[in-house]
């Protein structure tokens, strides 16, 4: 676990999980990704979901190749984001690999041509960041981007990160913020409550959510 200063800044916090995750070795990388993988795919949120919106990594974030591949495979709805400016994306929906091309920040982005889906149709919305903590609370790479997508769609939300990511204290978070129901890392998966704050504990059976307790 990374120690991070109490009082720490957001962009503090950024510029540390960014030079944890640069330490690591590709072979590394590439072997948390896949456990962390598993455990979503594991999840009884994958496993009722019809629509997916996962991502595409960059920056050292644990990429999904596996869980998009299963997406595909199983006849589930792939949706990828899309910068539509800054701060603002949609959701697309992307039937093969081949319908990315390089878009804003050089990431790996749908087609204008893909298909837009709306919000309330996404059932699992897998979301990167550089760091969460197990109250709900994320930090992003500093767009806005999630923050102002998620609050659009009463998908539940699980957060992707390395194990040294997710953070016992509690991080700076401001009142528009999106927070987690859950984060999905190499070690298993968190469980946190969004509106009153109880610590999550870790392990597979710690997947319940409840419709009330979304803060939309």
């Amino acid at each position: 676990m990374i120690e991070i200063n109490t009082g720490a800044s957001r962009e503090e916090i950024r510029t540390a999980m960014r030079a944890r995750r640069r330490a690591l070795r590709d072979t590394e990388q590439a072997s948390q990704a896949r456990l962390a993988a598993g455990h979503i795919l594991a999840s009884p949120q994958y496993a009722r979901a019809k629509t997916v919106m996962a991502y595409i990594a960059v920056r050292g974030e644990l990429a999904l190749d596996a869980v998009i591949a299963d997406v595909l495979a199983s006849g589930r709805r792939l949706a990828l984001p899309l910068c539509e400016g800054p701060g603002i994306m949609t959701a697309r929906a992307v039937r093969g690999m081949d319908e990315l091309s390089p878009g804003a920040y050089g990431i790996m982005e749908p087609g204008r041509g893909c298909a837009e889906i709306p919000p309330g149709e996404i059932d699992l919305v897998l979301v990167p960041g550089t760091a969460f903590d197990r109250f709900g609370g994320r930090i992003g790479q500093g767009g806005g981007y999630y923050d102002r997508y998620l609050p659009q769609t009463g998908a539940y939300r699980m957060g992707v990160c390395h194990d040294f990511a997710l953070l016992d204290e509690a991080l700076p978070m401001e009142a528009h913020d999106a927070r987690m129901d859950a984060a999905a890392m190499p070690d298993g998966i968190v469980t946190v409550n969004r509106l009153n704050g109880k610590p999550a504990r870790r392990g597979n059976q710690e997947y319940e959510h409840h419709q009330e307790e979304y803060d939309l």
